[in-house]
């Protein structure tokens, strides 16, 4: 099949992912404009991949538990898995998968085994890193691979906020020095990952603003479990308050989503950004931070610590507080040095949309010609 025979205006593509855009991960809509500014007819939807019989040239894949639910239990879901790939197939359909993560952070058998048939189906993978494809490769050497950037958050959220007004906006001190550890804290070794270095850090207008830091909750998270509800309660207006003080602290609790629209100035606010993860493949806190001009602080795992040491970011070993603190110490420094602009340029360069949105295209064009 030549070229001309596969431009872009000619493949129908499906990404497997809700098509009523309930997420605050923006990733794939952002994604899909991208696609779309580069001349493919792309749309998402989940019910699409299940239940319709049109004919696509691309099916791609996102994260595997999107497709088969994220609590999935069914043992049938993975013969009906099978099945939908080899339907699609037969109509002529390649399959793209974008690699997200190693494993899921809380995987059941199902869920785990619909990994290994997406893996093993797709036409080819993308990596967000060199980091994954390798480690990919190693279970499956003869895949085919590409390594296409996360991209940056462009054209999304509020991007002229200043650092003053968005402290003014969230009542915080314009003095500090603030670090910001943005998302879900999953378990409490992130939590005494965090807070432990943060409090021995030897800085004296430091803020750690933490919006989904404790496991405490305000809701009826344990059911008839009286105890553990109270406790919680307890937690939330009682200890969270005290701890904030003594640890200088501005943290919520961790089932509170903050809204989209109030998220840049979280990370406007910020001096860095640390990424809190002890093991992690990909965050889209490093393309946020870039684009709000941050430096970011992560850990040397993953593709994360790849791209944070090849542009000049500080990277630590989760389980090392002297390699946090001396990350926090290299990333103040870095934030005084302007680090913040050159990330932003490198995103700019690296990361943005248009060019996401092409290398994309062009790899639905090498899976179609094959």
């Amino acid at each position: 099949m030549s070229d001309s025979e596969t431009d872009s205006q000619s493949i129908k593509a499906l990404i497997v992912f809700r098509e009523n855009g309930e997420t605050d991960n923006l990733f794939v809509p952002i994604l899909c404009d991208a696609i779309k500014m580069a001349g493919i007819d792309v749309r998402c939807s989940q019910k699409e991949f299940w239940e319709s019989d049109t004919t696509y040239d691309i099916i791609h894949f996102q994260w595997p538990e999107e497709v088969v639910g994220w609590t999935c239990e069914d043992p049938d879901v993975i013969r009906r898995l099978k099945e939908r790939i080899a339907f699609f197939r037969s109509r002529g359909a390649h399959f793209i998968y974008t690699r997200h993560n190693i494993r899921p952070h809380h995987a059941n058998d199902i869920i785990s085994r619909a990994y290994d048939i997406i893996e093993s189906e797709s036409d080819i993978v993308v990596h967000m890193g060199h980091y994954s494809q390798t480690e990919f490769m190693q279970k499956y050497p003869d895949s085919r691979n590409v390594i296409i950037p996360h991209h940056i958050y462009q054209y999304t959220y509020k991007e002229d906020i200043s650092i003053e007004s968005a402290r003014q906006y969230l009542n915080l001190p314009q003095e500090a020095f603030i670090v910001t550890a943005f998302g879900k804290f999953r378990n409490r070794e992130e939590i005494r990952m965090v807070a432990g270095a943060f409090s021995k850090w030897n800085e004296k207008n430091k803020l750690l603003l933490a919006p989904r830091f404790y496991p405490f909750s305000r809701h009826n998270k344990y059911g008839r479990n009286i105890f553990k509800r109270w406790a919680s309660r307890i937690g939330y207006y009682l200890a969270m308050p005290l701890l904030n003080r003594m640890l200088n602290l501005q943290a919520g609790a961790n089932d509170e989503l903050i809204d989209n629209c109030d998220l840049p100035y979280y990370i406007a606010a910020s001096d860095v950004i640390f990424i809190q993860r002890k093991d992690i493949l990909n965050s889209g806190n490093v393309p946020l931070g870039f684009l709000y001009h941050k430096v970011v602080m992560g850990p040397a795992t993953g593709n994360i610590g790849e791209i944070l040491a090849a542009t000049g970011n500080p990277t630590f070993h989760p389980d090392n507080r002297t390699d946090i603190l001396e990350a926090f110490e290299k990333a103040r420094q870095l934030s005084a040095w302007g680090q913040g602009e050159t990330n932003y340029a490198y995103a700019l360069e690296h990361m943005n949309i248009r060019k996401t949105g092409k290398e994309y295209a062009q790899t639905y064009k090498d899976a179609i010609n094959g």
